[in-house]
């Protein structure tokens, strides 16, 4: 029996099916992952899902992280696997990762990343001095209070007070979400915007905008979309999706690693707005400059080496 029933579907019809699993997919896993968890915790499990963000009880940031991996698990990895599954048996040929990239171009791809670092930043100032009109101040208090509490969240993730801390973060800040956000991101949707558009730089931002959209921190939103398209050109110059994990995943580690080591909150960490107004805009555009030559070296380096394969040329 062909299990792969979305094989030959049209995009438009794909990207409702992974809508549907994901959605489906990610409920039962949810529910699945509270009522293993009911079995850990004193009393009403959601009781104490609804109250512990304010961290009343011992447990209650592991309760966070477990949750957190199971949201992973049952919105991101499972929902993408199983699609893929859907279109291809082979599910490592279908996302470009039954080849491992050579070293020469992990490094390239990781440095391009570091490279984009004063341009987020510059795009982090700038969207934070973003006012809406007084007709949509109820918006705007709303997207800031989003902003506050994604912060607050992220920085009660990132408290480490030991090593075994420090790694439970790495399993899952670093590669739990990178290995899930573009296995789903870059692995299935990109692809599906791509044969949607019939662009590949259409595909491309539209996948970094949702990538960005569903973070749900609105004052940060041009940072996250102009790194999700780094992520994006990354697979698609290179074509193998270990690229774009392997760098997401540096990037995340690299955050929980600084966290740990200097213990200075992430939000601490940004350059000061005097910095920013003196040399940022230069700062900004010599890392556009280096990120689009490292991207274009990416592109042409794997032409050169797969003459056999094709690639829209873009």
């Amino acid at each position: 029996m062909d299990l792969q029933i979305l094989k030959d579907t049209k995009p438009f019809k794909q990207l409702f099916a992974i809508l549907l699993i994901t959605t489906a997919v990610g409920i039962i896993i949810t529910l699945f992952g509270i009522l293993v968890s009911a079995i850990f915790v004193e009393g009403s499990i959601l009781n104490r899902i609804e109250m512990m963000e304010s961290m009343q009880h011992t447990g209650d940031l592991s309760l966070m992280k477990y949750l957190q991996f199971v949201s992973q698990l049952g919105f991101f990895i499972f929902p993408a696997i199983i699609f893929g599954f859907f279109i291809k048996a082979n599910i490592l040929e279908f996302f470009k990762m039954n080849k491992f990239p050579k070293l020469s171009i992990l490094i390239s791809s990781v440095l391009i990343m570091v490279a984009a670092m004063p341009l987020s930043d510059w795009l982090i100032y700038q969207n934070n001095l973003m006012q809406l009109p007084e007709s949509l101040s109820g918006l705007e208090q709303w997207m800031r209070t989003t902003e506050e509490k994604a912060a607050y969240m992220t920085n009660l993730f990132l408290q480490m007070d030991s090593f075994s801390d420090y790694l439970v973060n790495i399993g899952m800040i670093g590669l739990a979400a990178a290995l899930g956000e573009e296995l789903l991101m870059r692995g299935v949707l990109q692809t599906i915007f791509i044969k949607a558009t019939k662009n590949i730089h259409a595909g491309i931002w539209i996948t970094a905008f949702v990538f960005s959209f569903i973070h749900l921190q609105f004052y940060g939103f041009f940072a996250r979309m102009f790194m999700g398209a780094i992520l994006g050109y990354l697979f698609y110059y290179t074509q193998n999706l270990w690229v774009p994990i392997i760098v997401h995943f540096f990037n995340n580690a690299a955050a929980v690693s600084y966290v740990y080591f200097t213990n200075i909150p992430l939000d601490s960490t940004n350059l000061s707005e005097m910095e920013l107004e003196k040399h940022g805009t230069l700062y900004a555009f010599m890392s556009l400059l280096i990120v689009v030559a490292g991207l274009f070296f990416l592109r042409n380096y794997w032409i050169k080496n797969n003459k056999d394969e094709t690639i829209i040329a873009a």
